[in-house]
């Protein structure tokens, strides 16, 4: 890009190449939700919405009020699933705009009945299930139980479209914990079956559960971090490629972040870079200026250990990661010239850094390298 110094570039036929993959893997009748929550893990959430639609995602899953409204200002008129809280005062737009509502309390019940009822609107509901990992959700299946009997019961105020739980460690490859979170969910599933309850859409399955535990899948299944075309951690993709069953699974990834160097200098032996005079150059070197940093969501826990490609090189980070500027070691290409192209997160000739090569650097996880990539850094769609 000529008039801009950093920018993303989405591929979205990776995307569409992913929804696919999973779909292979899927029964034909089995449901996808896209999860395009935190601007699509960074990649811009109608885009990526408009294209997860195109490729057959049956539902589109969002964090909050905004996002949800955003998408339907835009013209998406596909089911939306807000997956989080929401503040009262949205609850009506949200009910007007046919959006789905999570119920996970018997606070969140009360105040979706009683906007409903005031705006004499029904409500489209997802009853959310804590089934281990203690964070949101009903953390009793008797008070899970008893909501739900409610909801059905008020239809006037309320359709039951779905029913759903969140794994906590399936990522982690020790089934056991997933396993004893699939029999709590069964549990409650079962005591529905006993009172005739039918629930249209059954989930708990996000990326990781959905390619390595079959029995997790139910009827929908949540595709997050893959939908991008990143592994779940690197033991999924492991386990992945030695399974019989899916060894033949794919993913792309479809995001790119490149800048351009803004200057070039030689320095002296000794010399210090960067705040703290944390760095001290060894010998003379050659340093080129990026003008990307913390705020344009390098995790500043690279400093003086990440790196970039340059011209299919390997560019080191040296001295701390300012707030909007990284200094690079460009000894390995002195010939490197202002306006040159750095890649953060893709591929230069035959190497390629991804967001697991950042996030393993700065031990954290892809999701965070990814989801902090701030909006006002330009997206090019492919």
């Amino acid at each position: 890009m000529s008039n801009t110094l950093a920018w993303i570039t989405v591929d979205l036929k990776a995307i569409d190449f992913n929804i696919k993959q999973f779909r292979r893997l899927l029964k034909p009748e089995t449901k996808i939700m896209a999860v395009v929550k935190a601007n699509a893990y960074g990649h811009g959430l109608f885009e990526v919405a408009k294209q997860a639609i195109k490729s057959g995602a049956n539902y589109l899953g969002v964090i909050s009020a905004d996002e949800a409204l955003e998408l339907r200002k835009k013209g998406i008129l596909q089911p939306i699933v807000v997956l989080g809280a929401v503040s009262k005062d949205s609850i009506a737009s949200l009910i007007r705009n046919k959006v789905s509502l999570s119920v996970y309390n018997e606070e969140s019940y009360r105040a979706i009945a009683r906007i409903a009822d005031i705006i004499n609107r029904k409500a489209i509901v997802h009853v959310k299930l804590d089934s281990g990992i203690n964070r949101l959700g009903f953390s009793s299946l008797d008070d899970a139980l008893r909501i739900i009997k409610l909801i059905t019961s008020k239809t006037r105020q309320f359709e039951l479209e779905g029913l759903y739980s969140h794994l906590a460690s399936v990522e982690e490859l020790n089934q056991s914990y997933t396993n004893d979170q699939i029999l709590v969910f069964e549990r409650l599933l079962n005591k529905l079956e006993k009172l005739d309850v039918k629930i249209p859409i059954i989930s708990i399955a996000s990326s990781a559960a959905a390619i390595m535990v079959p029995e997790s899948r139910f009827n929908c299944v949540r595709i997050g971090i893959s939908l991008y075309g990143i592994w779940p951690s690197r033991g999924v993709e492991l386990w992945c490629k030695r399974s019989k069953k899916t060894r033949n699974f794919k993913l792309k990834p479809s995001l790119s972040y490149k800048t351009k160097l803004v200057q070039v200098k030689r320095i002296r032996a000794g010399s210090y870079v960067g705040y703290g005079c944390n760095y001290q150059a060894k010998s003379a070197m050659t340093i080129g200026i990026i003008p990307v940093g913390y705020f344009e969501g390098i995790p500043r826990h690279l400093s003086n250990m990440g790196f970039a490609l340059l011209k299919g090189a390997v560019v080191p980070f040296v001295g701390r990661v300012c707030m909007n500027m990284i200094i690079l070691d460009l000894s390995r290409r002195p010939r490197a010239k202002v306006g040159d192209e750095v890649v953060i997160i893709g591929r230069s000739q035959n190497k390629e850094i991804t967001a697991t090569d950042i996030a393993d650097w700065a031990s954290t996880i892809s999701y965070e390298v990814l989801s902090r990539i701030p909006a006002h850094i330009p997206r090019v769609y492919k």
